[in-house]
């Protein structure tokens, strides 16, 4: 019997099953994730090299990492789904072609979910998409004279509206909570008004204006759900409907989620590059607000690459920024960008850098937040609980850890649960005390849940 692809890539590399295990164990760790112990994923490795499909894209995801190799070469996609594997990746020519693309990826996602989900983050796909924003012209010709209906202005309020009320249940609940809902609504109510209607070049623009904000909510979401690869194509497409619709400021804010996502996964040398095309675009249109998350999302970036100087130099330029602010000005959707959420960056910054004690003074000074962003709440609690335990104080790391458990415990989340599962492996090497030992058991409660 011929040895299967993901034994071969093992056997290739003269690994044992528990270096493999190891491996696996290491790059989970480096994304904030906690899996099995070795016994248990034993198992699981003998059943996959014997041709069963690991049921969770995460460990598809994991493997794929771990090898170095497309997660269709070590059999996870088959030959039919190999020819959707393009879906979402690519940046369009035309605005036609861009909403032929987003709404085969709003298909793919309701019809095909679990293959979305195999698709993993490249650095690569990101370089072409960003030059062509950064030289596009201002906005292209929206416009078509025939159509089953004509948009009005009760379509394009009805989108804006769903998206206010998509996002405030993405902050307080998690985006695995209302994201299956976003994308149908796309894919059933936008994507006709998008192929079958008609439009004046005024609606045209509003209506891929209001349909790219969408779409990179849906991406923030699927990010938070740690789908990396599918939320990177739902941002690259939104990033193509903005410079369709003209709206550079939204432009900038997506490129900076694509900065975001990218430190988050360990890539700082492309994180850096969105950032700054995003705070490049911001000082275009004169949003300082969106300078400043553009500047300190570059130090984010800059830390994770452990450039300590440049990051620093960045996290001056974004508290210059944002001190000269005026907030009055600027669109809805950035109105998260605030004191509490810049020293949150700032914390994460200095985690990243190795500096525990500005981490803690960052992360505690991020507490002081509007409480309707309850993810958020989490993800600056863990950070703090971090910081503690790095500094060893292990009682005040169990302590907020904790809290920062039962709100993750209440959200849809697995960035959450990746944060509190990071706290709980800081705290690793205190493993016998009676608090660290609960707290470590919650965790990986919190953790198998999820």
């Amino acid at each position: 019997m011929t040895d299967t692809p993901l034994k071969q890539a093992r056997q290739a590399r003269a690994w044992s099953q528990a270096r493999l295990i190891l491996e696996l164990r290491a790059q989970a760790a480096s994304c904030g994730m906690t899996l099995p112990e070795p016994a248990s994923l034993k198992t699981q490795v003998s059943r996959w090299e014997n041709g069963h499909r690991p049921p969770d894209p995460m460990y598809q995801r994991l493997l794929a990492q771990v090898y170095a190799q497309p997660a269709s070469s070590l059999g996870f996609v088959s030959a039919t789904d190999d020819n959707m594997a393009g879906v979402g990746i690519t940046y369009a020519d035309t605005w036609t072609e861009g909403i032929d693309h987003v709404t085969a990826l709003w298909s793919l996602d309701v019809d095909r979910r679990t293959l979305l989900r195999g698709f993993l983050f490249s650095a690569a796909a990101c370089g072409g998409p960003v030059l062509r924003w950064l030289v596009a012209d201002d906005g292209e010709l929206v416009s078509r004279d025939s159509g089953s209906r004509l948009v009005r202005d009760v379509d394009i309020a009805t989108i804006r509206n769903m998206t206010t009320a998509y996002r405030g249940l993405d902050n307080q609940h998690g985006g695995g909570s209302v994201r299956e809902s976003a994308v149908r609504y796309l894919h059933h109510e936008v994507a006709p008004l998008l192929k079958e209607a008609r439009f004046d070049k005024n609606f045209g623009g509003q209506l891929l204006q209001a349909t790219a904000e969408l779409t990179q909510l849906v991406g923030w979401m699927t990010y938070d759900a740690a789908d990396h690869g599918a939320a990177q194509r739902y941002l690259l497409q939104a990033l193509r409907l903005a410079q369709a619709a003209g709206d550079r400021a939204l432009g900038a804010e997506i490129l900076a989620a694509m900065s975001h996502q990218a430190s988050y996964v360990g890539e700082g040398a492309t994180a850096v590059d969105l950032a700054r095309a995003a705070g490049r675009t911001a000082r275009e249109v004169g949003v300082p607000a969106l300078v400043a998350e553009a500047a300190v999302l570059e130090a984010q970036g800059h830390a994770t690459r452990a450039d300590e100087a440049a990051c620093t130099k960045a996290l001056t330029a974004a508290e210059t920024a944002l001190d000269r602010a005026d907030r009055a000005a600027d669109p809805q959707w950035i109105s998260y960008f605030d004191e509490a959420y810049l020293s949150a960056k700032f914390g994460h910054c200095f985690k990243a850098l190795g500096r525990p004690n500005q981490t803690a003074q960052f992360a505690e000074r991020s507490l002081d937040m509007d409480p309707k962003y309850v993810r958020g709440r989490a993800f600056n609690l863990s950070l703090l609980a971090t910081a503690h335990a790095e500094q060893g104080n292990v009682e005040a790391a169990c302590t907020v850890g904790r809290q920062a458990a039962a709100i993750a415990r209440q959200l849809d989340s697995v960035r959450a649960v990746e944060y509190v599962s990071e706290v709980a492996g800081r705290l690793a090497p205190f493993a016998g005390q009676p608090d660290v030992d609960r707290f470590r058991c919650e965790a990986r409660q919190l953790s198998a849940v999820a």
